[in-house]
């Protein structure tokens, strides 16, 4: 991944003592989005991270949009999700304006596959809802499939749902996009750089204490220097650590990393970018030979890193839905930790006890899909303005534990 040398380098500059406007803690998608999108609205914005900025679990993911319709949802978290379809490829024609770094969204479309009889039902009853909101869904033979798909052939051939079921073979939803998170969370650090937002990576929040008239962040370099960084307000994007970030906003408890592991593989014959999802696992295929396979959901606490066992899983996955994948090479491969909160609405607003403290996380599978209307939502709830929908089922509160 490339990212500005400021990101990535040793060299880590230091805090000022004077005020910031807006101080964002988390340096992922959704940091970055946030502090691009208060940037663009004249707000004054630092951006601090315990590691690298433009990285972390944002960096991990596959970067799959499935489709959405914002206009008729119902549900809080599609109307989000809706809003945020419709802003991204506004945002990637920005960023590379302002940038020149193309964040990689293809609307490439996407095809559900099923292979048990569980997932079939579950994919009808998706695919119902789809209709409900006038999402584009169609439903695919297996003859068109192959005749579309010709590299699924051999695993349909050997599919036992696929072969009693053949009218059932697949849905295809032409409005699903992927994108290049690597790219993305490169475009967006450029861009908040260039706007004049400063970036603070290997930086440590040791406590945030707020009053009337702003917040202190008690912060340590990765050079073991403290420092005291005073804002109007802070914004706590930190992922699955949110509630590790400041104890006093008790959401110690409230968000909970779930491990997902990804395999990447290189196939010189596998060219056309697409996404193929099979029940909850899936290949993205870039487009320049280059396929991600994912995933699970494991509980495993903040341990980092891949497993034989899973990776070995996907491997036979992949070779069995795409046999020509049998012939790619090994890549690479990597793991990062979802923010998953108990209810599985992302938090975005004001900490209740907190004048000046602020969340947006818990976004579990979606964080760079929702990330552009959590900007847009945190934003205008800083400036006291009316959002774009109503933003009382992401409340912080709800999530609280008691103290004890």
């Amino acid at each position: 991944m490339s990212v500005p040398p400021s990101c990535t380098s040793d060299r880590v500059s230091q805090p000022h003592q004077e005020s910031t406007g807006t101080l964002v803690v988390g340096g992922g998608a959704i940091g970055l989005s946030i502090a691009w999108e208060l940037v663009r609205r004249g707000e004054k914005v630092t951006v601090i991270d315990r590691g690298p900025i433009a990285h972390g679990t944002s960096w991990a993911a596959a970067g799959i949009f499935p489709p959405a319709n914002f206009d008729r949802a119902t549900d809080p978290i599609d109307r989000l999700r809706g809003f945020s379809h419709t802003l991204w490829p506004l945002w990637c024609k920005q960023l590379v304006d302002q940038t020149g770094i193309d964040p990689g969204l293809i609307r490439c479309g996407g095809y559900y596959l099923a292979e048990t009889v569980g997932e079939a039902s579950a994919l009808t009853g998706m695919m119902s809802y789809w209709d409900d909101l006038a999402v584009e869904c169609q439903r695919i033979e297996l003859t068109e499939l192959l005749c579309r798909q010709p590299r699924l052939t051999e695993w349909s051939q050997t599919n036992p749902w696929i072969q009693s079921h053949p009218d059932s073979a697949a849905w295809w939803t032409p409005d699903e996009y992927q994108i290049r998170p690597s790219r993305l969370l490169t475009a967006l650090a450029t861009a908040c750089q260039s706007l004049g937002v400063e970036l603070l990576p290997h930086t440590t929040i040791l406590d945030v204490s707020s009053d009337n008239s702003g917040c202190t962040a008690k912060t340590l370099t990765r050079d073991a220097v403290e420092h005291c960084l005073r804002s109007d307000r802070t914004i706590l994007c930190g992922g699955a650590a949110i509630g590790s970030i400041c104890p006093e906003i008790r959401l110690e408890s409230s968000v909970i990393p779930i491990r997902g592991q990804i395999l990447l593989l290189h196939s010189d014959t596998f060219t056309d970018p697409i996404v193929l999802n099979v029940g909850n696992r899936y290949l993205v295929a870039r487009g320049d030979g280059n396929v991600l396979v994912g995933s699970c959901e494991e509980e495993v606490g903040f341990e980092q890193g891949t497993t034989d066992d899973v990776i070995d899983g996907l491997r036979s996955f992949a070779n069995r839905v795409c046999p020509e994948l049998e012939s790619a090479t090994v890549a690479s491969q990597w793991s990062g930790h979802r923010p998953m909160t108990f209810d599985g609405f992302p938090m975005i607003g004001r900490v209740p006890d907190q004048r000046n403290v602020f969340v947006a996380g818990g976004h579990y599978r979606s964080g760079i899909h929702l990330a552009s209307g959590t900007a847009v939502a945190m934003a205008d709830v800083i400036e006291g303005k009316r959002s774009f929908m109503e933003l009382s089922d992401f409340s912080v509160g709800k999530q609280q534990t008691v103290p004890r």
